[in-house]
């Protein structure tokens, strides 16, 4: 089932000792261990340089380069890496880490509250093994993880907002199934108007609180073979299994370049029920 319908803690007790698993939070400069812990490692990193620089405003970091900063996660890595950790990154984003703190009662300035904040349960989809690679590879990743991430947290509180979900805390499994099914139906028969050649999907939800975004790249080989991570195609059907579950209207994009015609796009609107077809492809 999609992945937005699973239960979640509404507070973690010790986010170091959560329900999900115990893990072993650090940050870059407080360095390794002696010994091999046995509970994975999280390391909360900064994914790209406006989200330093605002935290270096705010006085949230003892760097003062971005540059060392990610030498430091260098250098860290490599030596978790030699002593065999288990070490899973999220991105550190200091918009969400205010929104955490206030959720949570907790104070910004608080290092623990950077922990918490880390190694939150109810993040733990923002959490990417890292397998060994270069650093700009794996930033790369947990950045990507965290804008999922974001998306299916807004998700779940469009759906535990619904009074459907009002007696139970949860909306009812049998009507996301069929929404699910709904969604995944359409975005198959969109992919299948394009040809060989590489894409862009975009889903869209025009919620009224706010608008809900998902995208992802894709490739169509000329054998039909579909080459998209298994994330994102999980993350564009559940955009659509929102929208068919609570009648929201939207927006399906598809563009990109085709081997045979150059650059395509094709848009359908959705008015809550049914997909329209918007103008004809656009091509060069």
């Amino acid at each position: 089932m999609a992945k937005h319908a699973r239960p979640r803690s509404p507070r973690p007790v010790d986010p170091r000792q959560t329900g999900c698993r115990p893990v072993r939070v650090i940050t870059p400069r407080s360095g390794g261990c002696p010994q091999r812990p046995q509970v994975p490692t999280m390391l909360g990193v900064v994914t790209n340089r406006s989200d330093f620089e605002r935290l270096r405003r705010d006085g949230a970091t003892s760097y003062t380069a971005y540059g060392d900063y990610l030498t430091d996660v260098e250098s860290l890595l490599a030596g978790l890496g030699r002593d065999g950790v288990e070490v899973h990154g999220r991105a550190f984003s200091p918009e969400d880490f205010e929104e955490y703190c206030e959720r949570e009662g907790l104070a910004p300035e608080d290092g623990d509250s950077h922990l918490a904040y880390t190694a939150d349960p109810a993040a733990e989809e923002d959490w990417v093994r890292w397998d060994g690679e270069p650093v700009p590879e794996f930033l790369l990743r947990v950045e990507r993880a965290h804008e999922r991430g974001r998306v299916r947290r807004q998700l779940d509180r469009m759906l535990a907002e619904t009074a459907e979900a009002a007696l139970t805390g949860a909306f009812p499994e049998p009507l996301l199934s069929v929404a699910y099914a709904r969604g995944a139906e359409a975005l198959r028969d969109f992919l299948l108007t394009a040809e060989e050649g590489a894409f862009t999907a975009v889903c869209g939800l025009f919620a009224p609180e706010e608008p809900v975004t998902a995208w992802a790249d894709l490739r169509l080989e000329a054998d039909g073979v579909l080459r998209i991570e298994e994330e994102d195609l999980d993350l564009l059907c559940e955009v659509l299994c929102v929208g068919h579950a609570l009648n929201l209207p939207g927006v399906v994009t598809l563009s990109g370049v085709c081997e045979r015609r150059g650059e395509v796009g094709w848009e359908w609107a959705f008015d809550g029920e049914s997909y329209q077809h918007v103008g004809r492809p656009a091509a060069s």
